[in-house]
């Protein structure tokens, strides 16, 4: 291979690293085996693929219970850990009686994530670039509880989120200036408006120990995701993402009552599987979750809040890990 053309594979090679790392967190021995492009078309479907990825790892952020508020790092072979800082506030809204065999619920989300990460040039020469993507989320859906008997319910629901997602980047050093800049606007420093679909079904068990009352839920989320709008030439994002999660907690009474709130403790261990495009997304399949909440539940039955519930949890999986504060209520 001519010296240009080797130059060309190595600008191209760095080129799917830094999107990867950017808006993935691939790790370094996966991008070895990664395939080389040599025509333009070739290169701009390829990355669409990754930025698919990384729209679907985003999304599963901003919308599922398994990753809420918090702050999350991955570890990253041979450049800087790359940050997650997520926000997420949701509202519950339960319809009729605790005896009813059905009971419609409606719920809505605000989430904000962010994530960063810095990348050094390849030649060794200069400062590091740094990019941050960003998401804001809105969603609303509703499902039901359906009561199968005293001690199981079925959790049918959907929701639908509208998300806008932007990507900014810094070339600080030449070799990204030469090499880099000129993708400007289609593959960094963009946004993009995004539509995500989410049909969802748990399982949930309830038996009382005594001590406490036990639940086991078991769950399965799918999210479709599609673009609105976006302002590069090369991006369309039409991809999916499944969740199964199972999750056994403990609801222990804490014996403390303030005013008309009675306090329970509840314990709690998660175990979330994901698969689809979030997988290469987010470089890994599995999330592990430990933890405790806080649950208030009010003791008069007139008032507009049933339940408030604070918590936090540690989160660990491949080369990922931090922590997640989690609050919401039910009214």
């Amino acid at each position: 291979m001519s010296g240009i053309g080797t130059r060309i594979v190595k600008v191209k090679r760095f080129l799917t690293r830094i999107l990867l790392g950017a808006m993935c967190g691939w790790s370094a021995p996966a991008l070895a085996d990664l395939p080389v492009y040599e025509d333009s078309g070739e290169i701009a479907e390829f990355v669409n693929g990754i930025v698919n990825e990384s729209v679907n790892a985003n999304t599963l952020f901003a919308s599922q219970e398994a990753i809420a508020t918090g702050r999350f790092t991955q570890r990253q072979n041979s450049q800087p850990d790359k940050d997650y800082t997520t926000i997420r506030l949701p509202g519950e809204f339960v319809f009729g009686e605790i005896p009813d065999t059905v009971r419609p619920f409606a719920e809505a989300n605000v989430a904000l994530l962010r994530t960063t990460a810095g990348f050094d040039p390849p030649d060794g020469n200069g400062e590091a670039d740094f990019t941050v993507t960003s998401l804001f989320a809105l969603s609303g859906g509703g499902g039901a509880f359906i009561k199968l008997s005293d001690s199981v319910t079925l959790e049918p629901s959907a929701s639908l989120t509208y998300s806008h997602i932007k990507n900014r980047y810094n070339f600080n050093n030449a070799y990204s200036q030469t090499y880099l800049q000129q993708y400007e606007g289609d593959l960094f420093n963009w946004s993009m408006d995004v539509f995500t679909y989410a049909p969802s079904l748990k399982l949930l068990y309830q038996r009382d120990l005594g001590i406490g009352v036990l639940n086991y839920q078991i769950g399965y989320t799918y999210l479709f995701n599609d673009t609105l709008s976006d302002d590069s030439s090369v991006i369309d994002v039409n991809s999916s993402t499944g969740l199964s999660s199972n999750r056994i907690d403990i609801l222990i009474p804490a014996s403390v009552t303030i005013n008309t709130t009675t306090l329970f403790v509840r314990p709690m261990f998660q175990w979330n599987n994901i698969s689809g495009n979030a997988v290469a997304g987010l470089g890994l399949r599995d999330l592990y979750e430990v933890g405790a909440d806080f649950v208030g539940k009010m003791l008069e039955s007139d008032s507009f809040i049933s339940t408030v519930t604070v918590g936090a949890s540690y989160v660990t999986g491949d080369s990922f890990e931090g922590y997640h504060l989690g609050a919401g209520c039910t009214f």
